[in-house]
């Protein structure tokens, strides 16, 4: 399955919920405007069974925070036991300690955390919460054998300087580390143009500090370094059309629309709807593709 650019359809990003425990000034909530409505743990497995059946292999669930929601133990079982060959969330990790343990029973072998600083008061100053608690569950999670992927919006004058603590934080659980470019998406007025900070500098920096330097062949070649052991990716998706051209992933919204593209709201197709009212899984797949001939790099090349 391949959108009007030629791109393949490998993944879909599911949000389960809007609702989070933190409150991070510059979260993107998915390209989501607010909304309440949620789909129960059969509306999501449905879309996942179809996704699966036009050759989706990935799976991410996200939110807001996933963990809120008591069913994701479920969720991630029933997606495994259909085949899906990566199942993974994206989680904020500050109550995962104690639900690391279902959650790996449930088949979950990878996650992304996202962590803003590794320095308490940095860290409670963004996020409003404690930075133990995220630390303690993903040390939990790490020690029952799941892979982290450490995910960190660089911020100036925030968390800029902070490179070396993630690498080593990355480093001390076993994981990897991704710094990822501040977007202009879902954030107040002033906020982007205060604390957007261009990270070739920080490539720049990283590229020094490696002993080994990869290319992602299925990222169109992004580079890869590794710091210590560790792999570090540096993610510069603003005004980026080779960020755009490496797409291949498709959203749900948490109220069940399918999404095309992160940075646009204004081509959303809407399935729950018409699940709701007993549509076919033909009709479905049909949805999918509508949604698919909808998707258009939002950076394209000149």
């Amino acid at each position: 399955m391949k959108d009007p650019n030629g791109r393949p359809i490998k993944g879909i990003r599911i949000s389960l919920t809007q609702r989070c425990n933190l409150n991070c000034f510059y979260c993107h909530h998915e390209g989501e405007a607010g909304t309440k409505k949620e789909m129960v743990a059969d509306d999501v497995l449905r879309i996942v069974r179809v996704a699966s059946s036009l050759g989706i292999r990935r799976v991410k669930y996200t939110g807001g925070e996933p963990l809120l929601r008591d069913d994701l133990p479920e969720i991630i079982r029933r997606t495994v036991l259909q085949g899906m060959e990566d199942t993974a969330i994206t989680t904020n990790g500050s109550i995962l300690k104690g639900q690391a343990e279902a959650l790996h029973s449930a088949g979950l072998r990878r996650l992304n955390l996202s962590l803003p600083s590794t320095k308490p008061k940095v860290y409670a100053l963004l996020t409003g919460g404690r930075l133990s608690d995220a630390m303690e569950g993903a040390s939990e999670a790490a020690g029952l054998g799941i892979e982290i992927k450490v995910n960190v919006v660089i911020m100036k004058g925030v968390n800029a300087n902070e490179v070396e603590g993630l690498i080593k934080f990355a480093n001390s659980i076993g994981g990897s580390l991704q710094l990822i470019e501040l977007e202009n998406l879902g954030l107040d007025d002033g906020v982007f143009d205060s604390y957007h900070i261009d990270l070739a500098g920080i490539e720049q920096k990283i590229a020094g500090m490696a002993e080994r330097v990869m290319r992602r062949e299925e990222m169109n070649r992004r580079t890869r370094y590794v710091v210590g052991g560790t792999q570090v990716d540096v993610v510069r998706p603003v005004e980026n059309p080779d960020f755009c051209r490496a797409c291949t992933r498709i959203r749900v919204t948490s109220d069940g629309k399918l999404k095309p593209c992160l940075m646009r709201s204004d081509n959303l197709v809407d399935i729950l709807t018409p699940m709701r009212k007993g549509c076919t899984d033909a009709d479905l797949k049909n949805f999918f593709l509508q949604a698919v001939n909808l998707r258009t790099p939002y950076y394209p090349t000149n």
